[in-house]
């Protein structure tokens, strides 16, 4: 089989000016790939890396990458792929992931920004024109792909045109990692290419703007347990669910991602999230909610919503099961004094988690959580 090697380049650069360029060769028979669910082969006169089927990821091992661009040409030779570019690999459990959908081609999610979070994909919670966007994504055609890094932020680019067809903020913590490449459903990669940028960028606090009160960002949350068809009614009043709880914070904006703070299983698929209200008066009160995938409401022990947002098989937006916030909404019949709110939130894939704001915050009071643990 001919060999042709991959190129992989390195420019380090100060913050003012081009340092000295390192090349690297390294093709794809190299032991610094390490391949899972993938192999090397020879496809369309190139050396390539090659995912046959299911899920498979190939990324360099030993090359630590935090800024720079990533380039590639990818290749799908089926209709329906999610073939893309990782980075920041801290382990095959925690990564930044960004694909391409030739099956969604000039649709909304045709490109994705999917960060894994402790195996779990979560592009249900990371959905809109702030993680996904409308692109041409050929079929059985290679296409070129550049992924910028830089510091918290990521852009994305096709066939070197200048414009970006993505710009995301990236949700893991700034980090090094590896680098590499993956998909689901068979793919073909060639012509990886790394322009490393080394050098120290600092993060810059963004300015504060006025907190949005009525969402609210912080919850008590249990452990997972098994219950994501919700044969077990008022989890909260058994002891070996109920007995533990910590404090969370939502994102910044006011998303809980559940995935990222727990490893979901078949049996560690729900957890609780509690908050008191305290009402000067007996009312009612709007809350607005978005969740993925199940969820069920009680306030001070009743059960008073439940509703399911599953992925569906489909091309209609509202059958992915995105978190959107103010989704839904129903009326909480407050009494005077505190008041017991509980969420549970079951999940099987693609993203777990859940938004929530009441309507105002007349009369009522969310008691920190920190005072009640």
């Amino acid at each position: 089989m001919k060999k042709i090697k991959l190129i992989l380049l390195f420019a380090i650069f100060s913050s003012i000016c081009l340092a000295q360029k390192e090349t690297i060769s390294i093709d794809f028979t190299s032991k610094d790939w390490k391949t899972f669910g993938s192999e090397i082969t020879e496809f369309d006169s190139i050396l390539t890396t090659f995912i046959p089927k299911g899920t498979g990821i190939a990324y360099l091992d030993g090359l630590d990458f935090q800024n720079g661009t990533i380039e590639c040409d990818l290749y799908s030779p089926s209709d329906k792929a999610y073939l893309g570019i990782v980075f920041r690999v801290t382990s095959l459990n925690n990564f930044e992931y960004i694909y391409f959908q030739p099956h969604t081609s000039g649709k909304w999610d045709a490109v994705q920004y999917d960060p894994i979070f402790n195996k779990s994909a979560t592009w249900q919670l990371y959905n809109g024109t702030a993680y996904q966007s409308v692109a041409d994504i050929p079929v059985r055609e290679w296409f070129h792909v550049k992924v910028q890094v830089i510091a918290d932020s990521a852009k994305v680019y096709l066939d070197n045109n200048p414009i970006e067809v993505l710009s995301v903020k990236l949700k893991h913590d700034y980090s090094s990692g590896f680098v590499g490449v993956c998909s689901y459903h068979p793919a073909n990669f060639a012509n990886f290419k790394v322009t490393k940028l080394d050098t120290v960028v600092s993060l810059k606090s963004e300015p504060k703007t006025a907190s949005k009160n009525t969402y609210i960002s912080n919850w008590l949350i249990s452990d997972p347990y098994d219950n994501y068809n919700f044969k077990i009614e008022k989890p909260f009043l058994i002891d070996s669910i109920a007995n533990k709880w910590q404090n969370i914070n939502t994102e910044e904006n006011y998303l809980m991602n559940l995935n990222r703070h727990f490893n979901l299983s078949k049996t560690k698929n729900t957890v609780l999230a509690k908050v008191i209200i305290d009402s000067k008066k007996k009312q009612k009160k709007k809350l607005y909610f978005g969740y993925s995938d199940k969820i069920r409401i009680y306030l001070n022990a009743e059960n008073i919503f439940s509703g399911d947002n599953s992925f569906h098989e489909s091309d209609k937006y509202e059958d992915r099961g995105y978190v959107l916030d103010n989704h839904q909404i129903i009326e909480l019949p407050l009494e005077k004094g505190e008041n017991e709110l509980i969420l549970e939130i079951s999940e099987k894939k693609f993203g777990w988690g859940f938004i929530a704001q009441l309507e105002d915050l007349k009369g009522i009071e969310i008691i920190n959580l920190q005072k009640i643990k």
